[in-house]
């Protein structure tokens, strides 16, 4: 792809306010993490983790009500989850995370009133009844009594 995030983003959502449009664009980048020296870098040149932080920029423009996130860490650095979960403390919308990643989840259920735990395993969909942490930790008992046992 020829085009750089700020053209991309532009032509994707020519509605911007604020500022010039082009001044909006590159603040929300930078809001992701993208570097400004790579604003106007063409996208094919990029790094798979700043391409990331270039769609994550332009689903929080397109202003959608929930998001449906299947293993969204696969192939990031560690850079690009923390604006991934940045991204999504700010998010005013509903999330379905489907994840393994223990330090993504940490990060946006800390919120307990605003974050459910929901377990799939054995071909049940289960509700947690307490927080991320309490779910690692009755991971870790039921652990621990399978090797003493």
């Amino acid at each position: 792809m020829d085009e750089t995030p700020v053209q991309y983003l532009l032509r994707l959502h020519p509605d911007q306010e604020g500022l010039s449009k082009q001044e909006a664009v590159r603040a929300k980048l930078g809001k992701f993490g993208l570097p400004s020296h790579n604003h106007l870098t063409p996208i094919a040149k990029l790094s798979g983790g700043q391409k990331a932080r270039v769609v994550f920029t332009s689903i929080s423009m397109s202003k959608p009500h929930i998001l449906l996130l299947d293993e969204p860490t696969n192939h990031l650095d560690m850079q690009s989850i923390d604006a991934l979960a940045d991204a999504l403390d700010e998010f005013t919308g509903g999330v379905v995370l489907v994840s393994h990643d223990s330090r993504l989840i940490s990060r946006v259920c800390e919120d307990e009133e605003k974050s459910e735990i929901w377990v799939v395993e054995n071909g049940t969909v289960e509700a947690f009844p307490g927080s991320f942490e309490e779910y690692k930790e009755e991971l870790i008992k039921e652990i621990r009594a399978e090797v003493d046992d």
